[in-house]
């Protein structure tokens, strides 16, 4: 009788021990299985978030190509108003190609499309931001209309600061270098 339970002990404990390894066994696995689809997401991410990225590079290159000669023209006159050697006529003259420009560039901004494949809430705030811009060319033309040669550009500042800071917000909120503006349509 005692070898019959000394047997049983054994072969319980045996039994035992290899339930215990086979659970885990069968624990590492799924860590594993878990772990590999971890790193597959945070792989899926990494793309699709790359894959955002180059779409608002793109996006931002068209979009200053397409605004960049109006905002030279503005630079341009805002340059002649703080150069005391440049003449009130040539100051007038650069003050009407800015008013020129102003209007034409809030009518093409009215007209942009914003074409990125980007999740709508970006592309929602990318809009917002082009919006302001089209605010801030609407104000540079009242001050140019008040006075060519003394404009009062502070609420165009205004708008431009904002839309500077819309467009900041976009970028880093994807983690990336966002562009001063100012130097990208100059």
């Amino acid at each position: 009788m005692k070898k019959f339970l000394l047997s049983l002990g054994l072969i319980s404990a045996l039994t035992i021990a290899g339930c215990s390894q086979s659970d885990n066994e069968d624990e590492t696995a799924d860590d594993s299985a878990a772990e590999q689809q971890d790193e597959d997401t945070q792989s899926d991410e990494s793309s699709d978030n790359s894959e955002l990225k180059k779409e608002l590079l793109n996006a931002q290159m068209d979009f200053t190509s397409t605004i960049s000669p109006y905002q030279q023209k503005i630079n341009a006159y805002q340059a002649n108003l703080e150069d005391e050697e440049v003449t009130d006529e040539d100051t007038e003259a650069s003050a009407e190609e800015a008013l020129t420009a102003a209007k034409d560039a809030q009518a093409e901004l009215e007209n942009y499309q914003f074409e990125a494949d980007v999740p709508d809430d970006v592309k929602e705030s990318y809009e917002q931001a082009i919006t302001s811009l089209g605010d801030y060319y609407s104000e540079m033309e009242k001050a140019i209309d008040a006075s060519a040669l003394e404009p009062d550009l502070s609420s165009a500042q205004e708008k431009w600061d904002e839309f500077q800071e819309q467009i900041t917000s976009i970028y880093e909120g994807q983690d990336m270098f966002a562009p001063n503006m100012a130097d990208a349509l100059s």
